[in-house]
């Protein structure tokens, strides 16, 4: 496992090296001194400097006293595309994950009805990976990608944020945004979500509703909640912070997504069902499946005796008993939605909205 410090020398090298690919700074250019750089990066001379020594063992870059550091290649193998694809780039942790899948599924149909050749490139769940393969993607004349990041950490936003700046090329994210960043992305209406379901549960007459998220940090994340406190105060119902649980961590699990959140929802269910709680508003449809589960592990009747409902509608969700009741999110028309702005982009158009955000609908089941 990287230390702390070396992983801010690989952040450092990592958004040197994209800038340097990228252009930013070009042959025969100069990187600002050491001392500039470990202002700009809120690091270390000391880091910057071992940062600079990998460029120069990479050949990028050549550093002599007095002259500072001059950049000598802009590319890691010869000058030019290694290979001429003249595609476009769809970027992504897993197909594992049923929501990734389908927007996968959208962004290539889109893409296949026009004739653009696209590449797929799977990275798993290391944001750096990301972020080099952005940075080097104009080595197969790559003309632009859509992007599903993974951030496992609040700051790691700002790591994938620099990287994207450094890029030359359209890159448009998929499923998530980053608020103050300015770039391209097509999201769904969290707000609309969280805000939907929970009028679903009090317009079955509830009024003990709880809110229970994991990855509570992420836009979306804050976006559900703040749409399930609007429902609640438009119906004149204080929000009860013993009954809302926003876990920050962010345990990913592709192979077996309802792994992630057991402990929260049981703990969570235990107390609150047992103070009077009617029903809950999951933040997406595999913790409400948990929480389907931890109900029947502690022997809470689900609809009788308590509801839950979730966010995303995966298949699974109309599978189990009881079915769960939940928001369609329309994954493939991000995907479809995601392509057709990186083409316009491609293209010189400029999109009436850098951020589109989609509506999703009800899917009233038996579980809320």
């Amino acid at each position: 496992m990287l230390t702390q410090q070396q992983r801010k020398n690989a952040i450092v090298h990592e958004i040197l090296r994209t800038e340097i690919l990228n252009g930013v700074w070009p042959v025969d250019g100069k990187l600002p001194n050491e001392v500039e750089l470990a202002r700009r990066f809120d690091c270390s001379p000391g880091t910057v400097n071992k940062a600079i020594a990998q460029l120069v063992h990479e050949g990028l870059v050549v550093r002599k006293n007095r002259t500072g550091t001059r950049v000598v290649r802009n590319s890691p193998g010869r000058g030019g595309s290694a290979v001429d694809l003249d595609a476009v780039a769809f970027i992504y942790p897993s197909e594992q994950h049923e929501g990734i899948r389908r927007i996968m599924q959208g962004f290539q149909e889109a893409a296949h009805a026009v004739q653009r050749r696209v590449v797929m490139l799977s990275t798993g769940t290391d944001y750096r990976l990301e972020g080099e393969i952005i940075g080097r993607l104009s080595e197969f004349d790559v003309k632009g990608g859509v992007v599903y990041p993974v951030f496992p950490k609040p700051e790691d936003h700002l790591y994938f944020a620099q990287m994207l700046l450094a890029c030359r090329f359209p890159v448009v994210l998929a499923d998530i945004t980053l608020p103050g960043f300015g770039g391209h992305s097509v999201t769904v209406d969290a707000f609309d979500a969280g805000w939907t379901m929970t009028r679903h549960l009090l317009d079955q007459g509830l009024k003990r509703i709880g809110y229970l998220s994991n990855y509570a940090w992420l836009p979306s994340g804050r976006e559900k909640y703040l749409g399930y406190r609007k429902a609640l105060e438009e119906a004149g119902i204080a929000v009860r912070s013993d009954w809302v649980v926003l876990d920050p961590d962010i345990k990913l699990n592709f192979a077996d997504p309802l792994a992630e959140g057991g402990q929260v929802a049981k703990k969570f269910l235990q107390n609150a069902v047992a103070e009077g709680l009617e029903g809950v508003v999951c933040g997406g449809d595999f913790l409400a499946l948990v929480c389907l589960a931890s109900a029947r592990e502690l022997g809470i009747s689900v609809p009788d005796q308590f509801k839950v409902v979730g966010i995303s509608d995966y298949a699974i969700s109309a599978q189990v008993d009881p079915p769960l009741t939940t928001y369609h999110t329309p994954f493939e028309e991000i995907g479809r939605q995601s392509f057709q702005m990186l083409n316009s982009l491609l293209q010189g158009g400029t999109p009436v909205d850098k951020e589109i955000q989609l509506r999703g609908e009800l899917v009233a089941r038996r579980s809320g």
